[in-house]
């Protein structure tokens, strides 16, 4: 039996290759959402996943929430850069500096960082809220995997004068895991082309 105050043992999985992390990121950008519509069955266990993980983000359930990553990962935050509307290169590419490009094993250290006593930013704890919406889930190619789209607003407050109010976009690959979905693909997408909050020590 484990010490009660032991840390969570987390698997260590493989760092993706740049080949692979740039094939990841071509994939998320390629999802512009122009497959056929799941039917209305499969839409409401897809809502029922993201309303579970919204819940398990707030109450800092990072044991819970890591089992919903699949083991080939790919979670990315690329910046975005200002164009002009005249300018046709895209906003997003795959060699653009992100502010989070990460594998699973990436996560099991934020997480286990979080879950140390060295992290005093969070100590008192960020309390956080997840309102996840516009939720749209189209078939790909790929039997068992799903294109979906959502929106977030994730607020946050520390202490007694410190919050923050993030809202966004993501694009999630889903991949079907016996009965349950697993994260393959995450892109979060921020309107923000220079982030303002202090610090990004949550996930989206």
């Amino acid at each position: 039996m484990s010490p009660p105050n032991a840390k969570p043992d987390y698997a260590t999985y493989p760092s993706l290759t740049s080949a692979q992390a740039r094939d990841a990121a071509i994939q998320l950008l390629s999802m512009g959402g122009e497959g056929r519509d799941v039917d209305n069955d499969v839409l409401r266990r897809i809502e029922r996943f993201y309303n579970r993980e919204a819940r398990l983000l707030d109450n800092e359930c990072h044991e819970e929430w890591y089992k919903l990553l699949a083991d080939d990962l790919f979670y990315w935050m690329p910046l975005r850069e200002n164009r002009f509307r005249r300018d046709k290169r895209p906003e997003y590419a795959p060699e653009n500096m992100a502010l989070f490009d990460e594998c699973k094993a990436d996560i099991a250290v934020r997480i286990g960082r979080l879950t140390s006593k060295l992290a005093w930013t969070e100590d008192p704890p960020t309390r956080h809220v997840y309102v996840v919406s516009n939720i749209e889930a189209f078939l790909t190619p790929i039997e068992g995997e799903f294109e979906v789209h959502s929106t977030f607003i994730q607020y946050r407050n520390r202490s007694e004068h410190d919050d923050a109010t993030l809202f966004g976009r993501r694009r999630d690959l889903l991949r079907v895991n016996e009965d349950a979905f697993l994260i393959a693909r995450r892109m979060i997408e921020l309107p923000q082309s220079v982030l303002l909050t202090k610090n990004l020590t949550a996930f989206f």
